[in-house]
């Protein structure tokens, strides 16, 4: 399955603990077999979320986002790779 890094911006002043249980319940809402969310990062003080996705394609997620969560802006939707640090650390040393 495709991953895909999807970035918001946010107002920090509205960034509300009630706003995150808004934002997380219609995140989850989302997910389906194919499409979800990997993981989070959320910098309040930058008024920035980015969200690892995994999905078919952009135009799932972009789907996704327009029945689930019209109000949560997205910045892009970029393909992407994981990179596990402690694995190539691991994969270097045997060399």
């Amino acid at each position: 399955m495709a991953k895909f890094l999807v970035l918001h911006s946010l107002d920090p002043r509205t960034a509300t603990s009630e706003f995150q249980m808004v934002v997380t319940k219609a995140t989850v809402d989302m997910f389906t077999k194919e499409t979800y969310c990997i993981a989070s990062w959320l910098a309040i003080g930058a008024g920035k979320i980015a969200c690892l996705w995994e999905a078919p394609s952009e135009q799932a997620l972009i789907d996704a986002y327009a029945t689930k969560e019209p109000n949560l802006a997205i910045d892009g939707i970029y393909p992407a790779t994981v990179i596990d640090w402690a694995e190539m650390k691991k994969s270097l040393k045997q060399r």
